[in-house]
Formats: C-alpha cells, sequence, structure tokens
C-alpha cells in the first residue's frame, strides 16, 4: 500500500415479445435494400425499448450521388447494431427504467466497502447476489450491478501538490473498468476532491469517462472550503461546481453519441449541498441524489425523506453499510420507501 494513502473511518460519524417482432421487421426490411451495412447478429440481447417498424420516406439524390433514404437506413441499421453490439447492455440501461445495485470502495483498504474487501471473483459473486435480490423484488425495474470505485481519495494531511487527496494508479483504474465490462457491470468514480479543483479531477478521469459504462460520482463531504481538513470538518459542494461537470458530460453524450452518463451525488447534511436549487439538469445526464450516512433505519429514513422527497433534484438514491447499520434494513424494507429509490449502493 502506498505511503502516500491514508484512509480514516468517516463512518464513525452520524451520519418489454413485442420488441422481437419489431426488430424482426426491421431487419427483414433492411436486408432487402441494396445497401452496405455493417451485419447484425440474430442472438444479441434485444433492444430494451419498443422501435418503430421503418416505414418508406420520399428518397432525394444528394450531389455525391447517395439518396437521403439510403442514409437514414443506415443510421437506422447502426443504431440497432450499437444496441444488440457487445455493449448493448449499457445502452439498454437508463433511469428510471432500471434500478442500480452498488457496491462501493477501493482496492487499498477493505474497511472502505466490499470493493476492497474481497477478492475479484468473491466481489462480483455478492455483487450477483445482491443485485439478484432487488431484481426478484421489483421485476419493474430490472436490476444492473455497478463498482462505485473511490478516487481521488481526501487525505487528512497536505499533499505535495497541496490537493490533499490521493490519485489511485492508472493500471488498477483499468483492472477495475475491465472487470467490470467483462461483467456486464457499469463502473463510477466516486470523487473525494479534497483541496483540488473539481475540473482538475474530472480532466484526469476524461480519458475513461468518455467510455460507455463508465460514470461519475461526487462526494461533497470532501469538498473542501480553505482551511478545512478532511476527516475534521465536512465540504460543502456549489451548484456551479455540480453543473459544470452536467454540463462537460452532457456535452460529451450529445457530441459523441454516447448513452446517458449517470452522476451520483452524496448527502447527509444540508450544509453539503447548499444551493441544490441551483443544479440544472441537462440532456444526456442522469442524477441521483445519493442518501448518505450511516445510522438506524428511522435516522436514515428521515434523512431520506428530505433529501429524496422534499429536495429531490431529478432520482432517489440510498447508502446502506453492511457492518456499520444498525440493523440493517432489508431490500424489502429499502424498496418501500417513499419514493422507492432507483439507486441502491451498499459500502
Amino acid at each position: 500500500m502506498p505511503q502516500e494513502f491514508r484512509y480514516w473511518q468517516k463512518m464513525t460519524w452520524k451520519l418489454t415479445p413485442r420488441v422481437s417482432l419489431m426488430l424482426t421487421i426491421m431487419l427483414l426490411f433492411l436486408s432487402s435494400c441494396s445497401i452496405a451495412s455493417p451485419a447484425v447478429t440474430s442472438q444479441s440481447t434485444p433492444h430494451a425499448h419498443d422501435a418503430p417498424t421503418p416505414t418508406p420516406r420520399p428518397i432525394k439524390t444528394l450531389n455525391n450521388g447517395t439518396t437521403q433514404s439510403n442514409i437514414g437506413r443506415r443510421s437506422e441499421l447502426l443504431s440497432l447494431h450499437k444496441l444488440q453490439g457487445p455493449d448493448g447492455w449499457i445502452w439498454q440501461t437508463s433511469l428510471p427504467h432500471n434500478r442500480l445495485v452498488i457496491f462501493y470502495g477501493n482496492p487499498l483498504s477493505p474497511v472502505m466497502g466490499p470493493i476492497g474487501a474481497y477478492s475479484d471473483d468473491k466481489l462480483i459473486a455478492r455483487l450477483r447476489e445482491q443485485t439478484r435480490i432487488y431484481a426478484d423484488l421489483d421485476p419493474s425495474h430490472p436490476a444492473v450491478p455497478a463498482f462505485d470505485y473511490v478516487t481521488p481519495i481526501a487525505q487528512p494531511v497536505p499533499m505535495r501538490d497541496s490537493s490533499w487527496i490521493y490519485r489511485m494508479p492508472d493500471d488498477s483504474i483499468s483492472h477495475y473498468v475491465d472487470l467490470a465490462y467483462d461483467n456486464h457491470i457499469l463502473f463510477f468514480f466516486d470523487m473525494q476532491i479534497g483541496h483540488s479543483p473539481i475540473q482538475k479531477e474530472v480532466n484526469i478521469l476524461w480519458p475513461y469517462l468518455q467510455k460507455p459504462g463508465v460514470d461519475l460520482s461526487l462526494d461533497p463531504e470532501f469538498d473542501m472550503a480553505p482551511g478545512a481538513v478532511p476527516g475534521v470538518q465536512f465540504g460543502r459542494m456549489h451548484a456551479s461546481e455540480v453543473n459544470s461537470v452536467i454540463d462537460q458530460l452532457s456535452n460529451l453524450v450529445m457530441t459523441q453519441h454516447l448513452p446517458p452518463k449517470i452522476l451520483i451525488i452524496h448527502q447527509f447534511l444540508p450544509e453539503m449541498l447548499p444551493d441544490w436549487q441551483n443544479i440544472k439538469l441537462k440532456p444526456g445526464v442522469e442524477i441521483v441524489t445519493c442518501v448518505d450516512g450511516f445510522g438506524s433505519p428511522e435516522s436514515k429514513i428521515g434523512d431520506y425523506q428530505v433529501f429524496d422527497k422534499m429536495q429531490l433534484i431529478q432520482y432517489p438514491g440510498m447508502k446502506l453499510f453492511y457492518k456499520l447499520d444498525k440493523p440493517l434494513m432489508s431490500p424489502a424494507n429499502v424498496l418501500a420507501l417513499d419514493p422507492s429509490p432507483l439507486m441502491v449502493m451498499y459500502q
């Protein structure tokens, strides 16, 4: 373990058969057209949403001899191929259609959560089992597993660049991103930015964030005011910081035609998001408020009723602590919350 990495136990504080028919019609229609197109296999996963049957449209010849009809058909076929390709599961995952079941942590610290507590095989097996429970309880929201991998990690002492954070090495990040991809698991970077500008830390992780299925979590608890020490004072994150990230992710999704990016924002005190009303929704970005903090079910439900009902930004989420919640809420009790959370994270 690198000497620079330190972590204290912050948990000590309070805290759709119709689709198959449609796709078959589309493929038969397109295969009758004399256009060069990518091959589409019939063994891939079906589209998660209803797709309209293509209908003839006026044909206009462009200057280069290409017809608008062919362009439209190529676009349709490419979209279908994308949905049925090897990453189709990512394109079919979205909120509020799905529910996310997430394991939190960092591989350098077992105390931080499941990611650091288990080998790869055990981690995946346990995550799949926890996800299956939610899928069985609520089939109307297919459950999707995810990792919430903490980096950067706030430190209780200054670092060489005065950021008060430790950034995980690329080989570790790449390992868990690949592990997630290989097992159809979404991947989130959970950022504790300390005294570093949020844009700097997002830019460092940007090569990964440009990939489908790689998303982002923000932890205002560790966004420190000048002079504040992580672990001694609680941090806060202003809407201007969150909006800058939303803008960047929205632009990425819209210009690169990516599946939506999911942005999770942790909160267990009102002052952590002092101007939450000014957080602006943008196309291509789905926002989850994750009610954080461990404690009794009564205290957690109380926080949930504030942050995920009275002050809900877009979609509700809840974080649970396997070892510190006394007692740990059951999945059935979690789903009984009003509103029912679309993301459940376990630490």
